[in-house]
């Protein structure tokens, strides 16, 4: 054999029977690193850190509310999309006008609903709900200064389950 019947390098089919997984594993790990870098993962509801290889939970609006004695029960009327809300405090605690209540999802934060609640009478409290609700989620209760916070866990079905809140 001769150099002209081999051919030139590029032309050998081994040689790219050995290259082709090299440049594929390249080009998806490429593909993989942008996808990991550029999306988010969003935002945990609660008050983590992470501190080296341990997790601290910040209990402090969790604690103010529980000193302010509050307590109450939520109440989702999702056929007319109403969301009521009964609030008391065991120290006499002036109620604030509007709550925020936070409706989260457990693993994703864009599909967290925030809704505001108007108070109607001392104690009671009513806003409206868009969004259909479905899986479990994560209901937060606060004034829109933060100054503390009330946490339950949901399950559905959610007609049906008074929500309770704090110690009554």
């Amino acid at each position: 054999m001769t150099d002209q019947d081999i051919g030139p390098w590029y032309r050998q089919p081994w040689l790219w029977f050995i290259l082709a997984p090299l440049i594929a594993t390249v080009l998806y790990s490429t593909i993989y690193i942008t996808a990991s870098v550029v999306t988010n993962d969003g935002v945990v509801l609660e008050e983590y850190t992470k501190s080296a290889k341990s997790f601290h939970e910040d209990n402090s609006l969790k604690e103010v509310a529980q000193s302010l004695g509050l307590s109450g029960a939520l109440r989702f009327d999702t056929v007319a999309g109403d969301i009521n809300l009964e609030l008391a405090s065991s120290t006499g605690e002036t109620l604030p006008a509007q709550l925020n209540l936070i409706i989260g999802h457990p693993t994703k934060a864009s599909l967290d609903i925030s809704v505001t609640l108007n108070q109607i009478r001392p104690g009671y409290y009513g806003g409206e709900l868009q969004n259909t609700l479905k899986g479990n989620k994560k209901l937060i209760i606060s004034p829109l200064d933060r100054q503390w916070e009330l946490v339950n866990e949901a399950e559905p079905p959610y007609d049906q389950q008074s929500f309770t809140f704090g110690n009554p």
